[in-house]
């Protein structure tokens, strides 16, 4: 196999790959993966009776505004200029029944969408041993910070509303670093601005975790792969066009991409609507495919047929166990043995099609009831048949001059209404997506609101757990490239005593920021710092605190094992004012049992505070939870009793009234240390 590429001056120099250059074993991955994507490819048109990717283009078609029928084809709306403004009726067209497509699937999913994604996840991170403990906080607020450097919600946005549209999306999580040359002004000439002097850097405009979502059409995942088992992904391929010099940039670096020869990409097609880029020749473009295998270490670059890398996976977490970049999740179960499962389109399809159908024929009537058809004096005959064709405002002649009789055409009885409302629910149900998770539910108290919320997302709750299980797996991708990515320090050779003195200082001769090689030639080691509400205590472990501080993240910290559970809650859209009229609920029915005797309705209250989702400690007074110890009392005796050490004479008044006193010389102890610390743990930190 041989490729041919210009050179720089645009002169036919002829450079060819010859696979004999690859070693033994290169060469036997490369021959593997070619089979392997055709292999793959194959398998997906016949998957338990349908053909994914032509669903998933029909998806696409019906997901946008589009008319039904336009001279016997169905198109998509391009006329910006329209918009989504309706037209208005042409009756002297022989076309002027209605053919207009409601949209369904794009209120259903653009719904699903708002609802299961507005916020970043969080998760509980549960160490498997008591030496992972004290790093925990840390690799959780680290790991949130990657999203948020990273700005990955768009991305799971975009994962979400192809799992709602397709049934099945995928996304890969992986480290990103880009650097540029730029040109940096160090001399400004306001006179002659040409004689400006400039200075060429190499700055990093990115270095981090990144996540990615790619077009189930462009992804192919091992054939063997289970759904909710992350473990049975051996294998995965994705496939992305580049731009020449984009690529270029990105894999020039390779010595093989000289060998690289830009063109021959088929033009991409997007439903059955082939778009060419206006900008982008075909001759410019690169096919790319990367390819990833778990059982045999191996990533594999392969640009319009040149294997630019090969080499063993990059991502490995503390443990040195291998790790794939893909993380995938399917909307409801197709079957038990696929991870491509089905979408909310393919649930409403068939819902859909009938209500346009009704929709349009309802419209069609109720214009022809308002254009009603007319027969009027003349002397030509209806048609050689005697047919009559229906047509809003459309007239024909009959023999009788007297009158123009008009046909009364009935509009759309309760029939058809009641039917479209009919098929309105039953699309409701296909999909799950409810009245209540439209906002349309009015007249009741903030409770209910949110108890008939809940019923409806009850739903969602296979879809959401999904999106939790992908995150998990999403998760323990992202801790292993924290602990690749941030354990690497970057390394600075200090020579001067004095220098190495008070750098030994400043981190007071922590083993882990320096070394010292064999010559004794000293190198400091920078790790990176990060904006972190974390800091030690006096045993140097990690706590969490309320101030912000810049935490120098150590690789000891980063060995970090445990169990990741993303938060369901994390992810969905908070009601505000849901949630303020369910504050306001809870404190109504809880003020007037705080006048009463906690012993009496403590469990009450407690209860109370659970239904909505209070922790009782923080809704409970102190007074409640940590009421006044009694004081000691003395013994009881006699109000007429004398003072102690007095001389009693005569006898004692027997069967009188006695009352408790306190004893006013009654010890008091000093709380020890210990015993303060147990009454504060008996309080609410505040």
């Amino acid at each position: 196999m041989s490729f041919i590429m210009a050179d720089e001056d645009n002169k036919k120099v002829q450079k060819s790959f010859d696979q004999n250059t690859l070693s033994g074993e290169q060469r036997k991955d490369f021959l593997f993966m070619q089979a392997r994507i055709s292999e793959l490819q194959e398998v997906r048109k016949e998957h338990y009776g349908v053909d994914l990717d032509s669903l998933w283009n029909e998806a696409d078609r019906e997901y946008v505004p589009h008319r039904l029928q336009t001279k016997g084809k169905r198109v998509v709306v391009t006329d910006e200029t329209k918009g989504w403004r309706g037209q208005l009726l042409d009756l002297n067209s022989k076309e002027w029944q209605s053919d207009i497509s409601q949209g369904n699937p794009y209120v259903k999913i653009g719904i699903a969408l708002s609802i299961m994604v507005d916020q970043n996840p969080s998760g509980a991170f549960m160490p498997l041993g008591q030496k992972y403990e004290k790093a925990t906080k840390l690799i959780e607020q680290l790991y949130e910070r990657s999203w948020e450097i990273a700005r990955s919600k768009g991305q799971l946005k975009l994962f979400v509303h192809n799992l709602a549209k397709y049934g099945f999306a995928v996304a890969r999580t992986f480290p990103y670093l880009v650097k540029r040359k730029v040109r940096v002004l160090t001399a400004y000439n306001a006179e002659k601005p040409d004689d400006n002097e400039y200075e060429e850097k190499e700055v990093t405009e990115y270095n981090d975790i990144f996540r990615e979502n790619l077009d189930p059409r462009n992804v192919w995942i091992d054939d063997m792969a289970r759904p909710n088992n992350s473990m049975s992904v051996r294998d995965w391929l994705w496939r992305k066009v580049y731009a020449f010099d984009v690529a270029t940039e990105e894999f020039g670096k390779y010595k093989n991409w000289q060998f690289v020869q830009p063109g021959g990409v088929t033009t991409e097609t997007v439903g059955q609507v082939k778009t060419k880029s206006k900008t982008v020749r075909e001759s410019e473009l690169v096919e790319i495919y990367f390819y990833e295998n778990k059982i045999k270490d191996l990533l594999m670059v392969v640009a319009n047929g040149v294997p630019v890398i090969i080499e063993p996976l990059p991502i490995a977490d503390a443990g040195g166990v291998k790790k794939l970049s893909v993380w995938h999740a399917y909307w409801t179960l197709r079957h038990a043995e696929s991870i491509y499962g089905v979408g909310i389109y393919e649930a409403i399809r068939y819902e859909h099609a009938i209500m346009d159908r009704i929709r349009n024929m309802t419209i069609d009537q109720l214009t022809l009831s308002i254009y009603k058809m007319f027969f009027y004096q003349g002397t030509q005959a209806l048609t050689e048949t005697g047919d009559i064709k229906i047509e809003p405002g459309k007239g024909k002649q009959v023999l009788d001059p007297k009158n123009i009789n008009w046909l009364e055409v009935p509009g759309p009885g309760r029939e058809a209404w009641e039917g479209l409302d009919y098929f309105r629910k039953g699309l409701d149900e296909a999909s799950g997506i409810t009245d209540p998770l439209h906002g349309e539910i009015t007249g009741k108290t903030a409770f209910e609101i949110a108890q008939a919320k809940e019923a409806a997302l009850k739903r969602m709750k296979t879809p959401l757990d999904n999106i939790l299980e992908a995150l998990n797996d999403e998760g323990y991708i992202t801790l292993a490239l924290m602990h690749m990515l941030y354990s690497i320090p970057e390394t600075y050779a200090i020579s001067d005593p004095k220098l190495i003195e008070e750098y030994l200082q400043e981190i007071e001769g922590d083993q882990e920021l320096f070394e010292r090689d064999e010559n004794d030639a000293f190198s400091a080691k920078v790790y990176r710092e990060f904006p972190l509400n974390i800091d030690k205590d006096e045993k140097g472990n990690l706590i969490e605190t309320e101030e912000t501080k810049f935490f120098r993240v150590k690789p000891k910290y980063l060995k970090w094992e445990g169990i990741i559970n993303i938060k369901a809650q994390s992810l969905l859209t908070p009601s505000k004012q849901v949630d303020k009229a369910l504050e306001l609920e809870m404190w109504n029915m809880l003020l007037p049992l705080f006048a009463q005797p906690p012993e009496l309705y403590m469990k009450a209250v407690k209860a109370i505070a659970k239904l909505y989702d209070k922790d009782p400690d923080d809704i409970i007074p102190d007074l409640w939870l940590n009421p006044p110890a009694p004081e000691e009392q003395s013994l009881f005796i006699d109000e007429n009793q004398p003072p102690q050490g007095a001389q009693v004479t005569g006898p004692q008044p027997m069967g009188q009234a006695q009352k408790v006193v306190a004893n006013p010389q009654a010890p008091t102890s000093k709380t020890s240390i210990a015993g303060s610390i147990s009454n504060r743990t008996k309080q609410p930190f505040r």
